[in-house]
């Protein structure tokens, strides 16, 4: 993700395809740098036995849920990003100029502001932590308190929003879109190749022939009747209006929608087991943290957040895969 920051940064921002890259990159990248910070913090308390005023196991608890919040951030962008390309590839013609540059950058702030808004209640009510006596140091330590306020009124609402709706919601919206940008995406490369197809070209449109001692390039020119040479280069143009849906689509046009329907793939696999692991814990309820299958359950836990980790990993050889600029640049910095 640090390379693929240097690599946007130097390539430039010129579009908003490239600003929903960067600013996914950034929260993909914080979020890791969380996750990472949680499980050092984790190590140094439980294997290291480093015991400070301030225990570090908690603040390895509580971390990951700041975490949470970056993914959320890289959700949203990604829904963004999908809603966006499918607008353009599905409708050309009415949002060719509408997510604009500087458009695509306040929508990206806006993400990253209302995502951290919603965290604001978190970190009040669990903020300061508490001081309680430690039998392992048999010293005052500053721990983390399940507050009541804690449990019956902030966290039930940072889990409807956080653990069930922005998964559920970007679900369906990012495969729906994933499912239009693949269809669209057939139906363009079906149209280039039978655009490809129809042109043969004739040998001998341009040969030279000595006059005079000097050489002459001559071409022959096209007649207005109709001719039945079958090697006459001819070229078929559609003579029904333009519409949106006919608009042939260029061949970097292509390569950027086959960028963002392969990162949306990936969210949509990387985040299908979320939404699996939600509705199986309300038809199964000992299906949870506390329940006859609590070992299970932590397990799917574990195994999504290697999912997420996966996703939010990969995402630079999507971009030296299909974007050219980005991978030369790529090359010239690293190569």
């Amino acid at each position: 993700n640090i390379l693929a920051l240097v690599i946007f940064w130097k390539t430039g921002l010129n579009d908003g395809i490239s600003v929903c890259f960067f600013s996914l990159t950034i929260s993909d990248l914080l979020c890791l740098v969380t996750f990472l910070s949680a499980t050092l913090l984790g190590i140094l308390d439980l294997n290291f036995n480093v015991k400070p005023y301030v225990s570090l196991y908690w603040v390895s608890y509580m971390v990951p849920f700041y975490a949470v919040m970056f993914y959320n951030i890289s959700t949203v962008t990604t829904i963004f990003l999908a809603i966006q390309k499918c607008c353009c590839v599905v409708m050309p013609l009415k949002f060719k100029d509408t997510f604009s540059r500087g458009r695509s950058l306040a929508i990206n702030l806006c993400a990253y502001c209302g995502v951290m808004i919603t965290f604001i209640p978190f970190t009040i009510s669990a903020l300061p932590f508490q001081p309680t006596y430690d039998t392992s140091t048999n010293s005052t330590r500053l721990v983390f308190y399940f507050s009541k306020f804690f449990l019956t009124e902030i966290f039930p609402v940072l889990k409807a929003i956080t653990y069930i709706s922005i998964p559920i919601i970007s679900e369906i919206v990012v495969l729906f879109c994933t499912i239009l940008l693949t269809i669209r995406l057939r139906q363009s490369l079906k149209f280039r190749r039978s655009v490809a197809g129809r042109c043969v070209i004739k040998k001998g449109d341009f040969h030279t022939r000595e006059e005079n001692g000097h050489k002459n390039l001559k071409a022959f020119k096209s007649d207005t009747q109709p001719r039945s040479d079958k090697n006459l280069t001819t070229f078929e143009t559609d003579k029904q209006p333009r519409s949106e849906k006919n608009v042939p689509a260029s061949k970097n046009e292509l390569r950027v929608t086959q960028a963002v329907n392969v990162v949306a793939t990936i969210f949509v696999l990387s985040n299908s087991p979320d939404v699996v692991v939600f509705f199986a814990s309300l038809v199964v309820p000992e299906f949870s943290g506390f329940g006859q299958y609590r070992h299970t359950y932590t397990l799917c836990l574990v195994l999504q957040d290697l999912l997420h980790i996966v996703n939010m990993s990969v995402n630079i050889f999507v971009y030296l895969k299909f974007n050219s600029r980005f991978r030369k640049k790529f090359l010239s910095t690293f190569g």
